[in-house]
């Protein structure tokens, strides 16, 4: 059965730190996450950012977003994601590489839309995780430490083709 699910950063891209990122299922608690360390997001920025550096953030942020959605699409229904980067730029670009992969009564609303549609200020659930994420994504010996990490692959090659599929795109 769909269901929510949050994503959140750990930390903002422009600090050039490790950053953690987690998708977590409201109700089933599923989770799963990568880590970009700080040196990765600084080379990327340099051979691939040459635009806006808000809009280069925030696509790199939908690419990581649908490294770490894709497999699990059918278990979406809705993607509420916080506003760690420009939120509409990130739903363009995320829009735009999913492409016809959307499926039906899939959406994509920030965690602000979300809190006003119930009344209240909320928080995201899938914050705690990314920081597990950014601590121990990087080193495998310690995705079985405390809770198991589910990390997807993400690295300098992976981004470069997604970056490349959405410069084509827009």
């Amino acid at each position: 059965m769909p269901e929510d699910f949050h994503v959140d950063m750990s930390e903002k891209l422009y600090k050039g730190r490790n950053v953690g990122i987690a998708c977590m299922g409201v109700s089933s608690k599923a989770h799963f996450g990568c880590a970009l360390k700080g040196n990765l997001i600084k080379l990327i920025r340099d051979r691939l950012g040459k635009g806006n550096i808000q809009t280069e953030q925030a696509k790199l942020y939908a690419i990581c977003i649908y490294l770490l959605i894709k497999d699990h699409l059918p278990e979406i229904k809705r993607l509420i994601i916080c506003n760690d980067e420009a939120f509409n730029y990130v739903k363009e670009y995320l829009s735009l590489l999913l492409g016809d992969e959307y499926p039906k009564g899939f959406e994509i609303i920030n965690i602000s839309e979300f809190g006003k549609a119930l009344g209240r200020r909320i928080r995201s659930p899938a914050d705690n995780y990314s920081k597990h994420y950014r601590k121990r994504a990087l080193n495998k010996s310690k995705w079985e430490e405390g809770i198991r990490l589910n990390v997807a692959e993400v690295n300098y090659r992976i981004i470069e083709h997604e970056w490349k599929r959405l410069e084509k795109e827009v």
